[in-house]
């Protein structure tokens, strides 16, 4: 089986947990990490030996399968839908969305371009 290839945008306290348990799952493979304030993606890049980025560098590489959306919750749609539209797949912190309308939309962007969309209960 060949391992999807994992980028985190959002490099602040909760992707700790996400980065340090990544290794524990053979069926991923974390690639990158990215961050408005880059200081804080090298950081975390360093840390577990891959690359840091800026997110749009990070949705246009084509090894990356899934974007882990860690951001604040008011970036999750404009993140989700970006991912999205570059053909990633998309799990996010919580909320997904928020609001109900907003959540839509990340759904059946997804639907349209036969991609998934999740959201951390």
């Amino acid at each position: 089986m060949t391992a999807l290839g994992v980028g985190v945008v959002g490099c602040g306290v909760i992707s700790e947990i996400y980065l340090s348990n990544a290794a524990l799952f053979p069926q991923i493979e974390l690639r990158a990490v990215a961050d408005l304030n880059l200081d804080a993606a090298r950081a975390k890049a360093e840390a577990h030996g891959v690359q840091a980025m800026t997110p749009a560098e990070l949705m246009a590489r084509d090894d990356i399968d899934i974007v882990l959306n860690l951001t604040i919750p008011a970036a999750h749609v404009e993140l989700g839908l970006a991912a999205l539209e570059a053909g990633k797949h998309v799990y996010s912190e919580k909320p997904l969305a928020g609001s109900t309308a907003d959540a839509r939309r990340l759904v059946e962007a997804a639907e349209a371009r036969g991609l998934r969309v999740g959201c951390a209960p």
